[in-house]
């Protein structure tokens, strides 16, 4: 169960989510989600984290598994030849699709994700409740479907368990996968976004899928309760970064597919904002006044009701630091 703060917590930031959420309202013809190619993979956005299907000769991966009433519908798309699944992290818009694969493949996740996962069952029961209302103006056959895939996992939820969202296997921080004769590399880095993010690279395509790791062109949910560290991120993005060249392309956790650009980026926010919320507190300024401002260097992001839930765990962290 849920204590009070992390149940206040988690409203805010499910009435922050649609800033989180790229609008899918017009699918493809044949396809609930919006696919996109990247680097002969595919990623579906909306509902949830940005999730990526790459197909080798016989088998399939799928990086991560959106809300929970949409994993029903994101196995079907994925294809039949999916072999493997990998959580990049433990927060139930990247889990909550976990009960359709639990059943008959073995999930991947970094070791810190499973108490995690474990605990937060009110949150994907919550997740099926809202998809009604997420899915209203959704039209078309596959529309049709998925609202009818929800229900029915709806109807039985009374039946489904914290296990049935439990990766079946964990590492501590590199693992390798071969997906139908290509070579994937999973790595943990340390706390970040979370203190169980994991990176899904793929040398032979030149591609990198970074979970949470970096909010493209928007502001990042950092998770202090999830064992997250602003310090620690900026340190994995240097991580990152190496990875790549200047046509590495890679997919964000949320927010459209980039390039190595996106990942300093993601640095210079935290450099840009980390420094403005010191010179903030050094002054005096209440959290709550550092929560609501704002930092024009910082440009134009997506996801402004996350700002001050950003923002605000940059104070905290500031405040334990000179503390000690």
């Amino acid at each position: 169960m849920f204590t009070r703060r992390e149940a206040l917590r988690l409203a805010v930031v499910s009435a922050a989510g649609a800033a989180l959420v790229p609008s899918v309202m017009a699918q493809q013809d044949d396809t609930f989600f919006t696919w996109k190619p990247a680097a002969g993979a595919k990623v579906a956005f909306g509902y949830g984290g940005n999730a990526l299907v790459l197909a080798g000769k016989d088998a399939a991966l799928l990086v991560d598994c959106k809300n929970a009433p949409f994993g029903d519908c994101l196995r079907r798309e994925a294809g039949p030849a999916l072999k493997h699944v990998v959580n990049t992290h433990h927060h139930a818009d990247h889990t909550g699709g976990n009960h359709a694969f639990t059943k008959d493949i073995k999930l991947i996740a970094q070791i810190n994700a499973t108490p995690r996962i474990l605990g937060q069952m009110n949150r994907y029961v919550s997740q099926l409740k809202e998809a009604i209302t997420q899915l209203a103006d959704a039209k078309g056959p596959a529309a049709d479907q998925v609202r009818a895939e929800a229900r029915a996992v709806y109807a039985r939820v009374e039946h489904l368990k914290a296990t049935d969202f439990v990766p079946a296997i964990t590492f501590d921080t590199d693992e390798k996968l071969d997906v139908g004769g290509i070579e994937v590399n999973l790595h943990h880095y340390g706390p970040g976004h979370t203190d169980n993010d994991l990176v899904v690279h793929v040398p032979s395509k030149n591609l990198l899928h970074t979970g949470d790791l970096l909010f493209h062109q928007r502001h990042p949910y950092i998770d202090l309760d999830g064992g997250a560290s602003t310090e620690g991120w900026v340190k994995n993005l240097a991580k990152l970064i190496a990875l790549c060249d200047a046509k590495t392309v890679v997919v964000p956790g949320h927010g459209e597919i980039t390039n190595v650009e996106g990942l300093k980026g993601q640095v210079r926010y935290f450099e840009v904002a980390k420094a403005a919320i010191e010179k903030a507190y050094k002054a005096g300024k209440s959290r709550k006044e550092v929560a609501e401002m704002s930092i024009p260097e910082l440009g134009t992001l997506e996801g402004d009701g996350i700002r001050p839930i950003a923002f605000g765990a940059m104070y905290d962290e500031l405040k334990h630091a000179n503390a000690k």
